[in-house]
């Protein structure tokens, strides 16, 4: 367009500018999304969704509609945030204001990255909702159209995302150059490698996960809240549970109301090898849940968790295999009883979640 005469700096205060149309444009389709969800249009398209729906018509990608919608719903009694954006704040911007509950201004304090960190920490995330991410865990391996490679994508809960990022990252940073060649391999290529290895047989190293709790946010909202991992990814009470409760090296880091960090270790919390064995003997070396025979990472667990009192000795702790510890107990919240007739081991949904 025979823009070589014009000024770097003027080029950018267009470049500003336009973002700026672009969110004052914004501001206007989240009006027009209001009343269309009023009218429940989507239903008249044979669309299941808004989100759908507007994926559609205007020709987006589904990801991007159904941030549009949520950023709708989440600021439709927000009227600070629609005039922010009205004003030509950075729709980025807004949208990670809205996820945060307490009014913060426009935030400038942050950049954007940095406010969607801070939304993780504050935006509270229930059992329910971390259930369902372990619901929605997938993975698909389609084959190419001449079967010649496989594709791989899936997705899967926050936890179980960084154990399984880290173990990769920590098994591709081991692998050798290549052979007398120089070329870079990227850290994509290194991680599929180095899950092709751990597919076949190498052994997973131990990876140190680390969690942050701040504590006042967490106390408010019983762990629902203030609760991320080092990645900025939040998690919710039950993975905090599972992390407690675990035998993966994880560091939890508790933050005072000033900003201190106090780092606490596992030592008193997890069975000694002395009871472990014995925990092996008891349960004959299987799974102590009724009706499970396996042999597959067995775990000490306490009956009554430590962190509402339960005890490390033989009487308050079980022989549990990895699925029916990490999954049924702290993923899915069962609750463990001993049946009245015969006193095995069965799973409840619960009623009720203590603190």
């Amino acid at each position: 367009m025979g823009w070589e005469r014009t000024s770097t700096d003027d080029l950018q205060r267009l470049l500003v500018s336009a973002e700026e149309e672009r969110s004052r444009l914004a501001a206007v389709q989240l009006e027009f999304l209001e009343e269309l969800d009023r009218r429940q249009v989507h239903t008249g398209d044979g669309c299941r969704t808004l989100g759908e729906w507007v994926g559609l018509v205007l020709d987006t990608t589904l990801e991007d509609a159904r941030g549009l919608v949520r950023l709708m719903r989440r600021t439709a009694d927000r009227p600070d945030l629609r005039g922010a954006l009205s004003d030509g704040v950075s729709f980025r911007r807004v949208e990670a204001l809205s996820r945060i509950p307490e009014d913060l201004g426009l935030g400038l304090d942050w950049d954007v990255a940095g406010l969607f960190r801070e939304a993780a920490r504050k935006a509270r995330l229930t059992a329910a909702e971390e259930e369902r991410s372990v619901d929605d865990r997938f993975l698909v391996l389609q084959p190419s159209l001449d079967d010649s490679s496989w594709r791989l994508w899936g997705g899967v809960d926050a936890y179980a995302g960084e154990v399984i990022d880290k173990t990769l990252t920590e098994l591709a940073d081991q692998l050798p150059e290549v052979p007398g060649e120089k070329r870079l391999l990227s850290a994509g290529w290194k991680k599929a490698t180095a899950l092709v290895e751990l597919c076949m047989g190498a052994e997973a190293p131990q990876v140190d996960v680390s969690v942050f709790v701040t504590a006042r946010e967490a106390a408010e909202t019983d762990g629902e809240a203030g609760v991320v991992l080092e990645s900025g990814v939040k998690v919710g009470r039950r993975a905090l549970e599972a992390v407690l409760c675990g035998d993966t090296a994880t560091q939890v880091y508790g933050i005072t109301e000033h900003g201190e960090y106090m780092r606490y270790g596992r030592r008193h919390r997890l069975a000694t090898k002395s009871q472990t064995k014995a925990l092996f003997h008891k349960y004959g070396g299987r799974c102590g849940a009724d009706g499970c025979n396996s042999r597959h990472r067995l775990q000490a667990h306490h009956l009554r968790p430590w962190s509402q009192g339960g005890e490390t000795n033989l009487e308050d702790m079980i022989l549990l295999c990895w699925f029916h510890h990490h999954v049924v107990v702290h993923q899915w919240g069962y609750e463990i009883y001993r049946h009245p007739d015969h006193g095995r081991i069965r799973f409840r949904k619960p009623t009720t979640r203590g603190p």
